[in-house]
């Protein structure tokens, strides 16, 4: 397999995305009573996790894993429908991993999960633990005293670090409520609850769009619509339900037709990812049941829909355990919105549904700060799917100065038609004044624009020969067919790139083979078939073979933006006026 930035995503993420996706994957979507069906499958897991608590070692990272263990391992036990219900079989694999657990943790508390002696992490694993411990404590079998005991001692010495510790990403702080909020219901503290209240202070990071600050829709905003409804059930705060329920709305707008959830405009590793709405099914069974809400009812059943195994909800049977309200009765679902242009204009992206077609327009990269962890650095603007066939990106390069891909300052909107536009400008650097001249020659180490670094001190140098280019995509849609476009204006005779990148598995037609594995349009229509679903795309231009766009600056570990599908390129120079259509 050739290592992509999204490849590279997909095996270190630590789910397997690839079977979320693959027309192979096994998993029949749930029929009648959803937590029997859990019960079910958490049932089939036991004997792999007796093996794997019974042998656990925590290596670096692994603590997260063996605290979900032993969560399972406890749901098996405590669950009266279970097979395993008081099984005394899962103690002694029970007691091996909380010593693991309780040998991995600092004097301090912490523990390391990839990040050294992180009190955010340790929050993560508190999360699982305090409420594994709460559903033991409901239990009346002495046999899980040990296993209690040790939990017990892990999750306090946790939350000393975390009534203190600090935290480096913006959901980290809804992970640390969370986890205190869940130990306090159990382990009531007063300094937990005045931590909470510090994190509280600073306010949700929600905006009018329903999206948190970290725009991260396939893993981070999970992680804080979960840590947010803990704090809202369990300290009896209701208003921190309006930002759960707001980013819960907005994701059945991001939602595609077959659960996947779009994540172009994320400001963490899930830019470069596959995944899907899953992740959020006790929230909307949730508040489904709790508000009557028809919508949220609907979303929790299509997720139901795709499967235990595929759904990824086996690990939900230890909160319908500790919440009973989910195991009530949902409302009847209300229709899904399946026809609407919707633009989100703080992200600057807009959705397109029409049926069983998909598509997203996006303008609202984090340009020119650069490609790195934390910022929107996605280059593709355009995205298409109908049915199982996907034009996962469509971008755009000029060989401009090495300043790298097309990333439009923002969307405008007008009905159906939608502009994206970037100038960039690249100058030449005059002599520094006599003032600010050095003998020896040697000035400090700075940046040209966001591309190029040297010792010439740049800042005190005066511009001039300052060359532009204008580009502009102009997007528009009509019964579910897009036309997109492109105007490249500027010095004549720039190498301009587009790309699109097909999602493996399909088969191109209407193409000719270049160079590696990249392909140029070689009929008025080309096309791109998945079984009966198939996406035509044309006209096409091959004018040279450059098809490197990523440009000249990266500040993330392993930075790379290449993509990991079938992909077709139109080339040119400018002046470059060219029109696609994508249908």
């Amino acid at each position: 397999m050739k290592i992509t930035r999204r490849n590279m995503l997909r095996t270190t993420i630590g789910v397997s995305v690839a079977a979320m996706s693959s027309p192979s994957a096994k998993s029949e979507p749930i029929q009648g009573d959803v937590y029997s069906a859990l019960v079910s499958a958490n049932d089939a897991r036991v004997p792999a996790l007796i093996g794997s608590a019974s042998s656990a070692d925590p290596g670096r990272g692994g603590i997260r894993r063996i605290a979900g263990d032993i969560q399972s391992l406890m749901a098996a036990f405590c669950a009266p429908e279970s097979r395993h219900y008081k099984s005394q079989a899962l103690i002694a694999p029970m007691e091996n991993a909380t010593r693991v657990i309780l040998k991995a943790q600092y004097p301090d508390g912490t523990i390391d999960s990839g990040n050294l002696q992180s009190p955010p992490d340790t929050g993560f694993v508190v999360e699982v633990l305090s409420t594994t411990l709460a559903v033991a404590k409901r239990n009346d079998s002495p046999l899980l005293k040990p296993v209690s005991d040790n939990i017990q001692k892990f999750v306090l010495a946790a939350c000393e670090a975390l009534t203190s510790g600090g935290v480096h990403t913006p959901n980290h702080r809804w992970v640390v409520c969370n986890a205190l909020a869940r130990t306090n219901a159990i382990l009531p503290n007063p300094r937990y609850v005045r931590r909470i209240e510090d994190w509280l202070g600073e306010g949700i990071d929600i905006d009018s769009d329903g999206s948190f600050c970290e725009r991260s829709t396939g893993i981070y905003a999970r992680v804080s619509t979960n840590g947010l409804l803990g704090v809202a059930r369990l300290l009896n705060r209701p208003a921190l339900l309006e930002p759960v329920r707001r980013n819960l709305e907005m994701n059945i707008y991001y939602t595609h037709p077959d659960g996947e959830i779009e994540t172009v405009g994320s400001r963490r590793q899930d830019q470069g990812m596959i995944s899907t709405v899953a992740g959020y099914y006790t929230e909307y069974r949730y508040l489904a049941i709790k508000d009557g809400n028809r919508r949220f009812a609907a979303m929790a059943r299509m997720i139901e829909g795709m499967g235990v195994e595929k759904g990824r909800l086996t690990s939900s049977l230890i909160d319908f355990l500790e919440n009973p309200v989910l195991k009530e009765n949902m409302p009847e679902s209300e229709p899904l919105p399946a026809d609407y242009a919707k633009v989100f204009p703080v992200t600057a992206l807009a959705r397109i549904r029409r049926g069983s077609v998909s598509a997203t327009v996006y303008g609202g990269s984090d340009w020119p700060l650069g490609v790195a962890s934390g910022l929107a650095s996605n280059p593709t603007f355009f995205n298409f799917r109908k049915g199982q066939a996907i034009l996962e990106s469509v971008r755009m390069g000029p060989q401009f100065f090495s300043k790298g891909f097309f990333r439009s300052t923002g969307l405008k909107a007008d009905g159906n038609v939608y502009e994206l536009r970037q100038r960039l400008e690249v100058p030449y650097y005059q002599p520094l004044a006599q003032a600010d001249r050095n003998p020896n020659g040697q000035y400090p180490l700075t940046q040209a624009e966001d591309r190029y670094w040297s010792k010439l001190n740049f800042p005190k140098r005066r511009m001039s020969e300052i060359k532009t280019l204008d580009q502009k995509v102009t997007v528009t849609e009509q019964s579910g067919a897009f036309e997109l476009d492109f105007a490249v204006l500027g010095p004549e005779g720039v190498p301009v790139t587009i790309e699109l990148s097909f999602r493996k598995g399909g088969k191109l037609e209407g193409v000719r083979a270049a160079q590696g594995e990249a392909y140029f349009i070689d009929a008025p229509v080309a096309r791109y078939r998945v079984g009966n679903d198939v996406i035509e795309f044309g006209p096409g231009k091959s004018l040279h073979e450059r098809f490197s766009m990523e440009g000249a600056s990266y500040q993330a570990h392993r930075g790379n933006l290449k993509t990991g599908g079938d992909c077709v390129y139109i080339t040119a120079y400018t002046p470059f006026r060219e029109k696609l259509t994508i249908r």
